[in-house]
């Protein structure tokens, strides 16, 4: 009987054993039938940190969280046999991805970083139920947000988009590099944008009548509505219907005419109430002449002179409502430069300065036009925002009730053959 009883125990033992063991198998995860801890993750060297090795370290951060089981993260260039998740550029368009697994490979294609980071997301979650030999799944990104807001409760993007003049043609530059620089093929990729972040408010500049025709109906699509419907407005402001409702608007054309080439500089202004919490703000987008006293002698005090007639707007847009105010746009010269000077002296503070979160101080500035194609050559004098950047979201705030969290330049590899203008997105609290 005695020997009976420790034959029972000795069974109930394995037995425990043996389900603990399937358990800490199933909770480390398998890739073809393989264990998940004998994979390392290569990610392809060349590529651009975020299509490399931030997104590889992402995947190695979320499987160490949800199995404890930390991989290492190597470049391609020092990988050669074994078990691996590889992480490199492919796939049809700038928002799609491709996974699939054969023997010890798992491969993950993405054409751009957020194709790449929905599809490493996809894979540490799988990975809780195994990932089967020969799996292969497909996706993408586009139509999607991607990036909720968090911590704020309103967030501006503001943007120089390019008047490409209408080009009927693909340069040979672009044509050499298969890229398409034609508002046809721009206008998706900038409603992509926006769909992405889902701002509630969009700056633009350079806005012709042809990207018009083409990107207001994706905006409709996404919940969105222009300011001033008009061909002779390159300054345009939307505002999405769901969380916000204009108050009053204003739009002011630059003149005289040898300051305001292809009628883009002007001003929009628009005080908008937001619906959640019944805040009122203001928003101006704008476009200053462009060149140098170099090349046409009195541009900078031109570029004044458009600025004091925001600041006289603004002026009366505070006496009338009371509300924090915010100016951005291209304005064709630095901070140090007397059209900047007047708008700090007024009280005005650049966001990137006030972000409490995260910031960026890159210059936002590259190479994209129709005769050099584009790259990630900046022609700034500084890579430094205070010195180098000609795009500029202030913020005057004398009621002292907003916080920055968040100021960023976006710089996905997608956005180069967009414009020469890397867009820029606020995250903020109203309190």
């Amino acid at each position: 009987m005695r020997n009976l009883g420790l034959k029972r125990w000795w069974l109930l033992m394995a037995a425990v054993v043996l389900q603990t063991g399937l358990a800490w198998a199933a909770k480390e995860g398998r890739i073809g039938g393989r264990r998940a801890s004998s994979f390392c993750i290569v990610y392809r060297g060349k590529a651009e940190a975020e299509e490399g090795i931030l997104r590889a370290q992402e995947l190695q951060h979320a499987i160490e969280t949800d199995f404890g089981t930390r991989l290492e993260v190597r470049p391609d260039s020092s990988f050669g046999q074994g078990n691996a998740i590889v992480l490199q550029r492919g796939s049809d368009g700038p928002f799609d991805y491709e996974i699939s697994e054969q023997a010890g490979r798992l491969t993950i294609k993405g054409g751009g970083a957020w194709a790449l980071q929905a599809a490493t997301a996809k894979v540490a979650a799988t990975l809780a139920n195994g990932i089967p030999k020969g799996w292969k799944v497909s996706g993408t990104v586009a139509g999607e947000q991607i990036f909720p807001l968090e911590g704020a409760n309103l967030r501006i993007m503001d943007d120089n988009i390019w008047n490409n003049l209408g080009l009927a043609t693909i340069p040979a530059k672009w044509e050499k590099r298969g890229a398409d620089p034609r508002d046809a093929a721009r206008a998706p990729l900038f409603a992509q944008l926006v769909r992405a972040y889902m701002p509630d408010v969009v700056c633009l500049q350079e806005y012709a009548p042809e990207m018009h025709a083409l990107l207001l109906p994706l905006l409709r699509d996404y919940g969105y509505e222009i300011i001033r419907e008009d061909d002779k407005c390159y300054t345009p402001i939307f505002y999405r219907t769901e969380t916000l409702e204009p108050m009053h608007t204003t739009f002011c054309r630059f003149g005289p005419k040898q300051w305001c080439d292809y009628d883009s500089k002007s001003y929009t202004a628009a005080v908008l109430r937001h619906k959640k919490t019944g805040r009122v703000f203001a928003c101006v987008t704008t476009h200053l002449m462009c060149s140098t006293d170099a090349k046409s002698p009195g541009t900078t005090q031109a570029r004044a002179a458009q600025s004091r007639l925001i600041l006289a707007e603004t002026d009366g847009i505070g006496a009338r409502f009371d509300c924090p105010i915010f100016v951005m746009g291209d304005m064709n010269c630095y901070e140090p430069d007397v059209p900047m000077q007047q708008f700090f002296e007024a009280g005005y503070m650049p966001c990137y300065k006030l972000a409490t979160v995260r910031t960026n101080y890159d210059n936002g500035h590259h190479v994209c036009n129709a005769s050099a194609g584009f790259s990630r050559r900046s022609k700034r004098p500084s890579p430094m925002r205070e010195r180098g950047a000609l795009d500029h979201v202030l913020l005057l705030d004398k009621q002292q009730n907003v916080e920055v969290k968040v100021f960023d330049c976006i710089q996905a590899r997608f956005t180069l053959s967009l414009t020469d203008h890397y867009p820029n997105v606020v995250d903020v609290l109203l309190k």
